[in-house]
């Protein structure tokens, strides 16, 4: 560590760190692989310390939830607000919290999205989005895109098509993958716009000659995130929705790590034209705390009611979280406004693509507003992934003071704060320069 300014006086808590981590490592289940060792001490906007006094930019947005950075006011605001009042009553309860909430996300969706619910988190979200179409339709059978997530709960992890869901056995039955819109690696070894969307149409026709009834819902993130930042090309979602229009599909958006301001809109599917049946929205709307909600059309919230939906949980329309809910929306209204994300990602994407041109190790940078993604390759000839460079300069920045998620392998994930300041930008973006010269400096003296 000794790369990084020590800029935080010296924890005075009675357990090392080293003692924390043996005591997690006796205590806790691996849910995700080997425990990190940074041990959080706090964080504030981009920046977070670990119990060292160690500062990092956290260029990852705590997993995309801090998407207005960590421990905004506004959030400490909220919360404090609700202990005035009522943190937790009953999911069979409402408060003005929870109808002023609801009310405002319909007033910020399109029309056709009239009626919402209150959840906890984005695998809930897509539970209850998939439910109700198929109770609306009194379908059963659903429609995925290969490289997404949508959450590890049954339904969820039904749907998420990466190498996660091996290991626990057979899945829901009836879900179908169509090929994820890659254009930097077509599947079809294809070249958009000459390809005319062929992965689309090809796997639609797949589905067609598998399935054995008709199909509910099909699922897709704006942008495929954690399945290596791919954002489908133009055209792709008009031509998905008029395939699901041709066999009355419902069409779910996942936008569990687009939603609230990060791509530059709102909600990232409104630059593409076309409006979906189901929205799914989480991380953002909590801010780091457990929120998530789903918008449905009236005709999937009468249907699906007629037909007996029902969905509980212990902890859905919480006062306490709906104080949170409205008072991230008015951040998200606000950057919106003026525009944050996509001025500030395109001064981040920008540079970005600057080290690509000096780099043949950064096979591509793509990505909208602030969720963008580097793809590390060999060379620019071959495009052959290079899962080590991904990880070894990912850590290499880590020892400089900034994080980045490598997701999919050969992708790392550039997610920062979306109040991101021009000085931060410039400092990430040294660091990963710093991080590239020195793998390749290696890469150099081992060949």
């Amino acid at each position: 560590m000794s790369d990084i300014t020590n800029t935080s006086p010296q924890t005075t808590a009675d357990i090392d760190s080293a003692t924390l981590l043996e005591i997690a490592d006796r205590s806790l289940l691996r849910h995700a692989g080997p425990f990190d060792g940074l041990l959080v001490e706090r964080a504030s906007g981009a920046d977070i310390w670990d119990r060292e006094g160690n500062r990092y930019l956290d260029f990852t947005s705590g997993q995309l939830c801090a998407t207005f950075g960590h421990n905004p006011t506004e959030l400490r605001d909220a919360i404090l607000t609700s202990f005035d009042r009522a943190v937790h009553s009953s999911s069979l309860l409402l408060s003005e919290e929870v109808i002023r909430l609801a009310e405002r996300l319909v007033g910020l969706l399109p029309a056709a999205l009239s009626k919402v619910v209150m959840l906890s988190t984005g695998s809930e979200a897509t539970e209850v989005g998939l439910k109700a179409a198929k109770m609306a339709t009194g379908r059963w059978e659903t429609i995925g895109v290969s490289r997404s997530y949508h959450g590890h709960t049954a339904g969820a992890a039904a749907v998420t098509f990466l190498p996660r869901r091996r290991g626990s056995g057979p899945g829901q039955p009836g879900v179908h993958a169509i090929p994820a819109p890659y254009c930097f690696r077509c599947p079809l070894g294809a070249t958009f716009p000459e390809c005319g969307l062929a992965c689309l149409d090809v796997g639609m026709a797949a589905v067609d000659a598998q399935r054995t009834g008709e199909i509910a819902a099909c699922i897709i993130e704006p942008i495929l995130s954690t399945g290596g930042m791919i954002e489908p090309p133009d055209g792709y979602f008009s031509h998905l929705r008029e395939h699901c229009d041709q066999r009355g599909i419902q069409l779910i958006v996942d936008e569990a790590q687009t939603g609230l301001g990060r791509t530059g809109d709102m909600f990232a599917f409104e630059s593409t034209g076309m409006t979906p049946d189901v929205v799914a929205l989480s991380k953002t709307l909590g801010g780091g705390f457990p929120l998530a909600a789903v918008a449905v059309t009236d005709t999937i919230a009468e249907q699906s009611e007629c037909n007996g939906f029902r969905f509980l949980t212990s902890h859905m329309n919480e006062p306490s979280m709906a104080l949170i809910g409205l008072a991230m929306l008015s951040l998200a209204e606000e950057h919106v406004r003026r525009g944050t994300a996509a001025k500030q990602g395109m001064r981040l994407k920008s540079a970005l693509a600057n080290l690509m041109e000096d780099s043949e190790m950064i096979g591509d940078v793509r990505g909208r507003g602030l969720l963008l993604g580097i793809e590390f390759v060999t060379d620019h000839t071959s495009r052959r992934p290079d899962t080590q460079a991904a990880a070894s300069i990912a850590s290499g920045c880590r020892r400089r003071g900034l994080l980045v998620q490598v997701v999919a392998g050969n992708v790392w994930r550039i997610a920062p704060p979306i109040t991101v300041t021009d000085d931060e930008i410039d400092r990430a973006v040294s660091i990963i320069r710093d991080g590239l010269a020195e793998y390749e400096h290696h890469r150099a003296v081992r060949s």
